[in-house]
């Protein structure tokens, strides 16, 4: 398989970042949401799933005594399975088919009950890794300018369908599971402030374009995805060395915050099979992912 230049650029710096000495680390876990919505020929979903999310992270560290600086943030994500609700979307394919004499609008419309309960379940893993330059560097803080890539993998459960009626037009839908994987490329900038001596607050932002492909179990496999990658985090990091007068505890720290990313992935031509026929039409999705977390780290 020939990788694409975004997908080297993602997979060197993800190596690059695994090969750098450890000086800090820091380990956080969040709770939040996962947003999902997908619209392609006959279904549409649109659920928010409740997901914890571990994450490694090192969102700013100088090499050496220079203003360059390498960053890293690894998360994985998981949801319990829940039931939600999801709708089946009547498309107007009026023509009718050979043999049936109906059309697809009038199946869908005489056949499926809406909503239709399924049990959804989503996890994954999203690494973003970059390197920058300090433009502005003090004893207080700084601000920086860089670049970043890295990789997405989210996977989605769709199940459990109740379909009682809608044989003909709805066998394809036993399951509706979504494997997703993209390579990133794009630029970020960083900034923080000394506010006390124990108190630092820290805010980032990236964005990136998006390339790889979407495995799915009604559409098919190997689906072209192209698109916009964004991320926004803001944290506060606490150190009690300095807090409680603990000089033993001086590389030490806690850290709060808040981090939302989403995927917007560009329309694509996808084809559903349904029963003997083939429906083109155009699949559209995006995620969202908002995390409140707490966590704990280390300066080495």
């Amino acid at each position: 398989m020939t990788l694409s230049s975004s997908q080297s650029l993602a997979l060197a710096g993800i190596a690059w970042a695994s090969a750098l000495p450890a000086h800090a680390l820091e380990l956080r876990y969040g709770s939040g949401d996962f947003d999902m919505g997908m619209a392609a020929p006959l279904v549409s979903m649109d659920a928010t799933l409740s997901v914890d999310t571990l994450t490694l992270a090192e969102p700013h560290k100088n090499l050496g005594d220079s203003r360059l600086y390498y960053q890293f943030r690894a998360d994985y994500f998981d949801s319990d399975t829940v039931n939600k609700m999801t709708d089946f979307s009547s498309l107007p394919l009026r023509t009718k088919l050979p043999g049936v004499n109906s059309s697809l609008t009038d199946l869908v419309a005489d056949n499926t009950p809406l909503p239709v309960p399924a049990d959804y379940r989503i996890h994954g893993l999203n690494v973003d890794v970059g390197m920058g330059y300090d433009m502005v560097k003090t004893p207080k803080g700084h601000i920086g300018m860089g670049v970043n890539t890295g990789v997405s993998t989210p996977f989605m459960e769709v199940r459990n369908f109740k379909l009682a009626t809608a044989n003909f037009v709805m066998d394809a839908l036993d399951t509706f599971d979504t494997d997703i994987t993209t390579y990133k490329a794009g630029v970020s900038v960083q900034g923080s402030y000394q506010a006390t001596p124990w108190l630092e607050v820290a805010g980032g932002a990236s964005l990136n374009h998006q390339t790889g492909e979407m495995d799915n179990g009604i559409i098919g496999s190997g689906i072209d995805m192209e698109g916009t990658y964004r991320t926004v985090e803001v944290s506060a990091k606490i150190r009690p060395a300095a807090l409680l007068h603990q000089p033993t505890l001086k590389n030490a720290f806690i850290s709060i915050g808040h981090t939302q990313s989403r995927w917007d992935y560009d329309s694509a031509e996808v084809t559903t099979p349904v029963g003997a026929f083939n429906v083109p039409g155009v699949m559209d999705a995006d995620f969202e992912h908002s995390s409140t977390f707490i966590g704990a780290g280390y300066d080495f």
